[in-house]
């Protein structure tokens, strides 16, 4: 439903409650004036009956079933005004209910308002607009100043500031310029550019965007499971209690407000409220929520499982220099020598050391062997560049004595071979993010425990965790064993995993809960995970964690309060000291203060950092 027939909807509602009420008075008002009280109960009832007839075609018996029995109850025993009350209140309830759904999927409608549907195409001198599903992946389009940018891309002329706010909630505009990458439903603010399509209209970040949020069903939910279970069982004893009650009292008011008030509607109401106001929040804040059981997976988790590249590390390879062992060559020779060679690579570890050094000369006879490392000639130099099993091939003379120098380094290593001689190392790292060190210290102060999976070797990542203060590392990772490695995790507590490639996608799906680095990344990671951060924020995951805690308590809350209010209301009317209206009333207003708790959930404040005092 869009916003215009949002709002069309709620006013519709607002009017027929508000003519409903002015019946019903003036039908209290004049005794002869009954049928007005039976035109309210009418106009206000159509929804119920509607919402009856739909689920006894789906073999369904729902709460409304009592409250329509109880509507027609009054109409047989002429308490017109009464019925009219009744209708009137489960009206005002229904309204308030939409209005709280309405306001709590918010995130997912400022999507669909800022969908746009063509885009200026560049062909030559020429500009001209065309549709979006029409414009492939290396067409080249124009952005203005304040338009939303149509299609992801690559930037190619021009700079600007773009702003993702609508994506991610960060409010900072992020400034780019040619090689850039920018996305869909983004706003560019200031100066023109021109962009290369890299995806096209189905791919592109805004339509993954409002694909994942309308794929968020409240319906997953165990305890929404839990409820709908309970609700049937009440049902049940709201019958039994109805004609055990009328058969020891021979009162059919009383039987009648037993119906009314055991209506299981505030009982039923509370998960899938809380659970729509949770991912409105979200939402809100750059998280989408793909599964709602992962909010009862956060609340019930014990540790979290990092990723260790582009999850707590930057996933940017620099290169640390070159150690001369043995070669005659001028170390920086050497590296302008590597660093042609490796331009010619496609590794990130090449790539990195060919990016971070100076190109001396031209590369012949290249040869790039996966897992090991490249060999060709520069210069009429025969270089090998890898790890020591490439060395021991191309370039074994001096291989051991450079081993044994880098033993129990902590950095990954290049070794360099010169005409088959082993003459030195690179050292590299990857960049540890600047929000890693915070988050992993909230997720302490929580009392959560922490794990990093990753693939590097045992100094390598014991480097790495040791700087984050990471609880448990484990090394060497395939996806197979990181896979096997949450499943051995997973018995001794909820797992909450947390990746962002594709070799993290078992792990994912295999977590409790898990969550994916960006709707930017990787496609399986992101179909794999039950929750998205869609700015790669990991310092988001305490909030969440805190978010997800309220709501389950505010959930249960709202059953407790629900059920108490109707175990009340029922002995009161058992007793004969509450009468129908009064019922409606009593039913209705465990309803609405269910709707209250759900909108605390929509507006709460978890994601600020915790700082405690450690003294206290």
């Amino acid at each position: 439903m869009t916003t215009y027939e949002t709002l069309k909807a709620e006013k519709a509602s607002i009017i027929s409650i508000s003519v409903s009420i002015l019946l019903a008075i003036l039908a209290a008002m004049v005794e002869d004036l009954w049928p007005l009280a039976v035109a309210a109960t009418v106009i206000c009832g159509i929804p119920i009956v509607k919402e009856v007839v739909n689920d006894a075609r789906n073999r369904m018996i729902s709460a409304e079933a009592l409250v329509l029995t109880a509507l027609i109850a009054c109409l047989i025993l002429q308490e017109f005004i009464a019925a009219a009350e009744i209708a009137i209140i489960m009206a005002i309830g229904e309204l308030l209910e939409h209005v709280v759904t309405t306001n709590a999927r918010s995130g997912i409608e400022a999507l669909g308002k800022i969908k746009i549907s063509r885009a200026r195409v560049i062909e030559g001198e020429n500009v001209y607009s065309l549709p979006l599903e029409d414009i492939r992946v290396g067409r080249h389009i124009r952005i203005y100043p304040g338009e939303v940018i149509p299609l992801d891309g690559i930037v190619i002329q021009g700079s600007t500031s773009v702003d993702k706010s609508i994506m991610t909630g960060e409010s900072i505009p992020v400034d780019v310029g040619v090689g850039d990458e920018v996305f869909s439903g983004t706003c560019n603010l200031l100066g023109s550019i021109d962009v290369e399509v890299t995806r096209d209209d189905s791919e592109g970040l805004l339509n993954r965007m409002t694909t994942l949020l309308e794929n968020a069903d409240a319906g997953k939910s165990k305890i929404v499971g839990t409820a709908d279970r309970w609700a049937k069982y009440i049902l049940v004893i709201a019958v039994i209690l109805t004609v055990g009650t009328y058969i020891v009292t021979e009162d059919v008011y009383r039987a009648l407000t037993i119906m009314v008030v055991f209506c299981p509607c505030a009982f039923v109401l509370a998960t899938p409220a809380g659970i729509m106001a949770a991912a409105g929040n979200m939402a809100r804040n750059g998280v989408l929520l793909k599964d709602a059981s992962a909010i009862e997976g956060m609340n019930r988790m014990a540790m979290v499982l990092f990723d260790k590249t582009g999850t707590l590390t930057t996933g940017v390879i620099h290169s640390l220099g070159f150690t001369n062992v043995s070669s005659d060559i001028p170390a920086e020779k050497v590296e302008g020598l590597v660093a042609s060679l490796e331009s010619r690579s496609e590794h990130p570890l090449g790539m990195a050391i060919s990016s971070d050094h100076e190109h001396i000369g031209k590369v012949e006879d290249f040869l790039n062997i996966p897992g090991k490392g490249a060999v060709g000639t520069v210069d009429g130099i025969r270089i090998a560049a890898g790890n020591a099993e490439l060395m021991s091939a191309e370039a074994p003379e001096g291989l051991e004595t450079v081993r044994s120098m880098t033993e129990g380094l902590p950095f990954t290593l290049v070794y360099v071979g010169i005409d088959g001689k082993c003459v030195g190392y690179f050292r590299l790292e990857d960049t540890i993010k600047e929000r890693s060190l915070p988050t992993i210290k909230e997720l302490h102060e929580e009392g959560l425990k922490t794990v990093m999976l990753t693939g590097d070797n045992k100094i390598v990542a014991q480097r790495v965790a040791d700087n984050l203060g990471i609880d448990l590392v484990v090394w060497d990772c395939k996806p197979e064993t990181k896979l096997s490695s949450v499943e051995e995790l997973e018995k001794t507590g909820r797992t909450c995993m947390i990746g962002d490639g594709m070799n993290d996608a078992p792990s994912l799906r295999r977590a409790t809960v898990g969550i994916s680095m960006g709707v930017m990344g990787n496609d399986v990671s992101v179909e794999s995970s039950d929750v998205v951060f869609v700015d790669d924020d990991i310092s988001k995951i305490p909030g969440l964690y805190r978010l997800c805690k309220r709501t389950v308590r505010t959930i249960i809350a709202g059953l407790i309060l629900a059920m108490s209010i109707n175990v009340a209301g029922t002995v009161l009317a058992m007793l004969g000291l509450i009468g129908p209206v009064i019922g409606a009333i009593l039913h209705n207003g465990g309803s609405i203060i269910v709707i209250l708790l759900a909108t605390s959930v929509l507006w709460a404040e978890t994601w600020a950092p915790r700082h405690r005092d450690k003294t206290q």
